[in-house]
């Protein structure tokens, strides 16, 4: 025995295709919700919105009745193939009831109840008729929305409201037309209203009295935006006429009439709402992203004209910041002598480095040892204080002139007018320009903040470059070998005199009775050491400072205009990545509606004669039109119930039960 119980292909097949239809949903409507404060994304989400009751696909409404809804203007036949469809006069029709329909005329399975087509008792008018075409449709001849009904007064559009209130809840249109009436701008608006999301035929009746005008009406049709896959041409009068009699329809009439009780209603019904679904949100994307599009393109303007911006800002600056490397070349030329003695450490050339690193610190001591009273220690001690306390005094003025305004070369004009211009990108852009941080503070104010914040970035950038540049400078270029070599080329003058010394005591004195030398001697030697040793050490820090200002400019050059200006322009530039990083999640849902038509079979059902809203092209509305043009269906609809169910709530106003 088989097992009914476990699921069969079919039934795993159609409950992923519920999955991706939800998760296709869950990514919209979230994508709406959390959308960044832009003028086209507020757009798109209200009409997000406004469609999201007929975005859900619950799957009871891919297993309800197929609603086939004929909208056309009057005189074009349109009550008259409702008729003829249901082999029997229904609908009024004909001159004498102009306009012909006044209320929907709803023929409908006595197992329906139609009232979720969302009109009362008196706006329509119900048959409920026992024939095989409506065991799985219904048929509703919507009111002439052309024509004004004169039960409603003057200036009444009664009619309008229920044609307005039925047509979101078919699934097929069928638009009549004649070879005299096919461009009606009324009847053209309201297609248009509602094709989102519906397939739509397209019939051209009174074919036995009027010529072939269906290359016209494809032409007028593909203007507004509609794809035309086939234009059925028949005669409704006759058909019905014939079946009166018991006569044969005519083969184009039965196509037709196979089409809709064969195809559509039985083997193409889950396919249909499929593909109305895959349409409305087909639409729903071509219709929010040239607004997204052509925001974008003022948001890439923005971003060149910050980068431009910034670029100018960053070239003052690096000028500036040049000559101030060639001002204070002794400022450097410092830097690198204190960063050699701490990584040389202990050495007899080492420590006479250090003496000239502490030259200064060196000559107070002296002074200080000249000093034979009190007071004159005092007035020494003084000076040497005033003097130590003066060279910490330009150290700090040196280091602290990057931060000065002058220095930058900017001025707060020149962030001013930045700000100004970057204000008038953001306007053109639709994003709000960010707030100051203080409701009391001015232009002025601001412009001074700023500035002063983009000076404390220059200087920390660029100090940490000279630290870092110095430092590898050391390590390369005065590495432990080197530092043994000039060790042991400083030691060789004060090794050969102490040997002059020694020979001249221990040999040539004791054995030659030759006279010792002298303090002179002592003296010169010492000053020769010296000597030797300063030419040394201007080797070694030539070697040293030799190209350090082409690599402190080489630093200048590689400033980021984001690690200097990004409290200018951060605010903004964050604004510009999320509107970015929100339209690709849009990108990446159209993906997913492409991935989600491929795995339905492309969603499409042009092979039936449907045809529907043209995307692949320019939408037919677009932005504010879309959202005043699209009524929603409310989210609960109430599907095929039961006739026991339906008799329960009570009778049903002008229904005539055939």
């Amino acid at each position: 025995m088989a097992d009914h119980s476990r699921p069969t292909a079919p039934d795993w097949e159609k409950e992923h295709l519920l999955a991706g239809f939800d998760r296709l949903y869950a990514r919209l409507v979230a994508w709406a919700r959390n959308a960044p404060a832009w003028p086209p994304f507020e757009e798109a989400s209200g009409l997000v919105r406004r469609l999201e009751p007929r975005l859900k696909a619950p799957e009871i409404d891919l297993d309800r009745a197929l609603v086939v809804g004929f909208l056309g203007g009057s005189g074009t036949g349109k009550s008259t193939l409702f008729n003829a469809l249901l082999g029997r006069p229904v609908s009024r029709a004909g001159k004498e009831y102009r306009p012909m329909t006044r209320r929907a005329v709803v023929a409908c399975h006595p197992s329906v109840d139609p009232r979720f087509l969302g009109l009362d008792d008196d706006d329509m008018e119900v048959h409920k008729i026992n024939v095989p075409m409506l065991q799985q449709m219904i048929l509703v001849d919507c009111p002439d929305p052309d024509t004004q009904d004169p039960e409603d007064g003057a200036g009444g559009v009664k009619h309008l409201d229920i044609l307005r209130t039925v047509l979101p809840h078919c699934d097929v249109l069928v638009h009549t037309v004649t070879s005299q009436k096919y461009k009606s701008h009324v009847v053209g608006r309201e297609l248009l209203k509602n094709a989102p999301g519906r397939q739509i035929l397209y019939v051209q009746t009174h074919s036995k009295l009027d010529e072939d005008n269906r290359r016209d009406l494809r032409t007028y049709l593909d203007g507004l935006g509609l794809d035309v896959p086939e234009v059925f041409r028949l005669d409704a009068a006759d058909a019905l006429r014939n079946q009166e009699l018991g006569e044969p329809v005519d083969a184009e009439f039965a196509r037709f009439r196979d089409l809709l009780e064969h195809e559509l209603a039985s083997r193409a019904r889950h396919r249909i709402r499929r593909a109305n679904l895959l349409g409305l949100y087909d639409w729903l994307l071509a219709t929010i992203r040239p607004p997204i599009d052509a925001g974008l393109d003022a948001v890439g303007r923005l971003e060149r004209s910050m980068d431009a911006d910034r670029a100018a800002l960053l070239a003052k600056v690096r000028a500036r910041m040049t000559e101030r490397i060639d001002a204070n070349r002794r400022l450097w030329r410092s830097r690198v002598l204190r960063a050699l003695t701490q990584a040389w450490g202990a050495g007899p050339l080492a420590g006479l480095l250090g003496l000239w690193s502490a030259g200064g610190s060196l000559v107070r001591s002296l002074i200080l040892l000249r000093a034979r009273t009190p007071t004159q220690a005092m007035l020494a001690g003084g000076l040497a204080l005033s003097q130590l306390a003066g060279e910490k005094w330009r150290e700090r003025q040196a280091a602290g002139a990057w931060a000065a305004e002058a220095d930058l070369g900017l001025t707060e004009a020149d962030v001013a007018r930045a700000r100004s211009v970057l204000r008038g990108h953001l306007a053109d852009a639709g994003i709000n320009s960010p707030a100051p941080a203080s409701t009391t503070a001015t232009p002025r104010d601001l412009s001074a903040e700023q500035l002063a914040d983009v000076a404390v970035a220059a200087y920390q950038k660029l100090d940490t470059e000279a630290g870092a540049i110095i430092e590898r400078r050391v390590a390369t270029r005065a590495s432990r070998p080197v530092h043994v070599l000039f060790e042991a080329a400083f030691c060789l003058l004060p090794a050969y005199l102490a040997f002059h010394m020694g020979r001249n005591f221990f040999y040539e004195h004791l054995w030659n009775r030759a006279p010792l030398l002298g303090l002179d001697f002592l003296l010169q030697a010492a000053l020769w050491c010296l000597i030797w040793g300063v030419l040394l050490g201007f080797l070694l820090l030539h070697l040293l400072n030799r190209g350090i200002v082409r690599e402190l400019k080489g630093a200048v050059i590689r400033l980021s205009p984001a690690d200097l200006f990004e409290s200018l322009y951060a605010d903004s530039a964050a604004a510009c990545l999320s509107i970015r990083g929100h339209a690709a999640t849009l990108d990446s849902i159209a993906r997913e509606l492409g991935q989600l038509k491929g795995a339905v079979g492309g969603g499409g059902v042009l092979d039936l004669g449907l045809g529907g809203l043209r995307t692949n092209g320019r939408p037919a509305t677009t932005g504010a039109e879309a959202q005043a043009s699209i009524d929603p269906i409310p989210p609960m609809i109430e599907p095929v119930v039961p006739a026991s169910t339906a008799r329960d709530r009570g009778p049903v106003k002008r229904e005539v039960a055939t």
